[in-house]
């Protein structure tokens, strides 16, 4: 939209504007019905052209970024401990129950196979946490070097000693 298509816009005082503006970038003295424009215009041009410091977005959305998380994270715990202690309760007050229904349909053979299915799974899915636990913290498996701190030169490394695995 054009300013000549607003009706709110007054043409002789946008020319006025424009007129002041282009003097002050030329340098060049106003009109007299410009010359509030003027200084309107030359206080802007004057203004310091500082904008937001450098990686100012990135370090905003990095620090959102955190924040959330922390929020997330402290959130999910609490409602994993909600949900802990539901199944906790609900397990007790209703588990003999189920627990009889589910011999009594299966059989003592199956009702025991069923334990050991429950096991096999509780054990999978330690092994994995553990796993995952390992990767993202390789510090805490002993049998793994620690790296340089991160100021050292590769030069100033100290040098790895060839251990009994490693031919």
């Amino acid at each position: 939209m054009s300013s000549a298509d607003d009706p709110r816009i007054d043409p002789e005082e946008w020319q006025a504007q424009e007129a002041a503006l282009r003097a002050a970038l030329s340098g060049q003295r106003a009109a007299p019905d410009a010359a509030d424009y003027l200084r309107i215009a030359q206080a802007i041009a004057s203004a310091p052209q500082s904008g937001p410091p450098m990686r100012f977005a990135r370090e905003v959305t990095l620090r959102i970024a955190r924040h959330d998380a922390g929020i997330e994270r402290w959130v999910s715990r609490v409602l994993l401990a909600l949900l802990a202690l539901a199944v906790l309760a609900i397990g007790a007050m209703f588990g003999p129950a189920w627990w009889g229904a589910i011999k009594q349909s299966a059989g003592p053979t199956a009702s025991g196979w069923l334990l050991v299915v429950a096991g096999c799974v509780g054990v999978s899915w330690l092994a994995g946490h553990w796993r995952t636990r390992v990767q993202k913290h390789p510090r805490a498996s002993s049998n793994r070097p620690t790296p340089p701190p991160p100021n050292c030169s590769p030069t100033s490394a100290p040098k790895r000693r060839p251990t009994a695995s490693s031919g």
